[in-house]
C-alpha cells in the first residue's frame, strides 16, 4: 500500500496545534506502518518554510514536493491520499481519498473568530472536502457533531480518530523542573496555559478570572503564558492592565515541547477554559504529566478530559475564578485530579492514531 500524507501545514518552526498532530503523526506511522509504503507531500507554495519541512523517519517514507496539477504519474502510483490538515489535491489525484478536520466551529460556526470572506473561503472549501473525501477523519465526538451538523456529509464516511501528547510528556524529574523554573523566572507558586494566544482560547477571561481567585485566596501565585501571540494579542495586553495584573501574569512567549513539560510538572494547575478545542492537546500532555487540568465545558475538552479535570463554563469569568480558586488552594483535590489525570493520558496514543488510520485506507482498498 502506498499512502501519501500532505504535511504541509506541519511547515513551520514553531510547531503547534495541527502541525504538531502532523509530525507526530508521522512518527506514530513509521512504528505502526509495518510494510507500507509513505510520501510525505509539501505543496509548492510552502518553499519558503522548506527548512522547516517534514523529513522522512525511515527507509520506507519518501518526501515529494507537489505542484498542482503536475503530477499525473504520481496521482496514479498512489493508494491513498491523505490530507492532515483539511485539505486535498484536484481530480488529477486518482488515490482514495482521505481528509482530517480538525475543527469547524473557528472557521465556519463562530462569527467572533474570522472576517465574512474568510467564513464563505473556508466554506465553500470544506464542502469540496465532505463532498469528495471518501474518508472523514475527525479528531473527536464533539467535532464529529460540528462536521455533521454544518456540512452534511454521508456519516458513513466518519471515523474520529483521537488525538495524544507529545513524546517525553509524562511524570517530570524535579531537577528539570527546577531549571526550567529558573530560567523562566517561576521562584513562586504558579498556574500555566499553554498554546496558542488567539481569540479563541479566550485568554483574557482567564486572566480577569485568575486575578479575581488570586485575591480571593490570598495566593502569592503567578500565571504563566506560555505561547505565541495571534489574533487577538492587543486584548491579553489589555486584560492584563485592567486586571491590574502585570505583576501576577508573565508572558513566556513560545515554549519547545522539552521545556513544557516541566512546566506542566511544576504548576498547581493548567488553565484551558477556551471557547472550543476540536481536540486539546495541551489537555492530554497536562495530564500525563501529573498537572491537575481546568478546562472549559464547550467543544471536545469534557470528552477529551474524561471526569479527570476541571470545568468550567468559558463565558462565566465567576465560574471559572471559582474553580481556579480550588487549584490554588486545596492540596487534597490537586492530588486527585492528578492521579486521575495520570491514569487518563493512558487512554490516548499517536501509535494507536496511526493504526486506526490504517485500518481506514485498507477499508478503502
Amino acid at each position: 500500500m502506498h499512502v501519501a500524507l500532505d504535511c504541509s501545514s506541519a511547515a513551520r518552526p514553531e510547531a503547534t496545534g495541527v502541525a504538531m498532530y502532523i509530525r507526530r503523526m508521522v512518527d506514530a506511522f513509521a512504528k505502526a506502518g509495518g510494510d507500507t509504503r509513505f510520501t510525505l507531500v509539501h505543496r509548492c507554495s510552502r518553499w519558503k518554510q522548506r527548512g522547516s519541512f517534514v523529513r522522512a523517519p525511515g527507509a520506507n517514507f519518501s518526501e515529494k514536493l507537489m505542484l498542482e496539477p503536475l503530477h499525473p504519474v504520481f496521482g496514479k502510483s498512489v493508494d491513498v491520499f491523505h490530507g492532515l490538515d483539511a485539505r486535498l489535491p484536484g481530480p488529477w489525484m486518482k488515490a482514495k481519498l482521505v481528509v482530517t478536520i480538525h475543527d469547524v466551529f473557528s472557521a465556519l460556526q463562530s462569527k467572533e473568530f474570522a472576517t465574512e470572506e474568510f467564513r464563505r473561503m473556508k466554506a465553500e472549501r470544506y464542502r469540496d472536502l465532505v463532498e469528495r473525501a471518501d474518508r472523514i477523519v475527525v479528531v473527536s465526538e464533539a467535532c464529529r457533531r460540528d462536521v455533521l451538523a454544518t456540512l452534511e456529509p454521508d456519516p458513513a464516511k466518519l471515523r474520529v480518530v483521537y488525538e495524544s501528547g507529545g513524546p517525553g510528556f509524562g511524570p517530570q524529574d524535579e531537577s528539570r523542573i527546577s531549571d526550567v523554573r529558573k530560567r523562566y523566572g517561576l521562584s513562586t507558586p504558579y498556574v500555566v496555559y499553554v498554546g496558542t494566544i488567539n481569540k479563541r482560547k479566550n485568554v483574557p477571561a482567564m486572566i480577569a478570572a485568575f486575578a479575581k481567585a488570586r485575591k480571593k485566596s490570598g495566593s502569592n501565585a503567578v500565571f504563566a503564558i506560555a505561547g505565541r501571540v495571534g489574533f487577538g494579542g492587543d486584548e491579553i495586553r489589555a486584560a492584563i492592565e485592567k486586571a491590574g495584573a502585570a505583576d501576577s501574569v508573565k508572558l513566556l512567549g513560545y515554549v519547545p515541547d522539552e521545556d513544557v513539560a516541566p512546566l506542566y510538572g511544576g504548576a498547581l494547575g493548567m488553565l484551558f477554559a477556551t471557547l472550543y478545542e476540536g481536540f486539546g492537546i495541551p489537555v492530554v500532555e497536562g495530564f500525563a504529566c501529573g498537572c491537575p487540568v481546568l478546562g472549559g465545558t464547550e467543544g471536545s475538552v469534557p470528552e477529551i478530559a474524561g471526569g479527570a479535570a476541571l470545568l468550567a463554563d468559558p463565558k462565566d469569568e465567576e465560574q471559572i475564578a471559582a474553580q481556579i480558586e480550588i487549584l490554588l488552594s486545596d492540596e487534597a483535590k490537586r492530588a486527585e485530579l492528578k492521579a486521575k489525570g495520570l491514569e487518563r493520558a493512558k487512554f490516548f496514543s499517536w501509535e494507536k492514531a496511526a493504526k486506526e488510520c490504517l485500518e481506514i485506507y485498507k477499508e478503502l482498498l
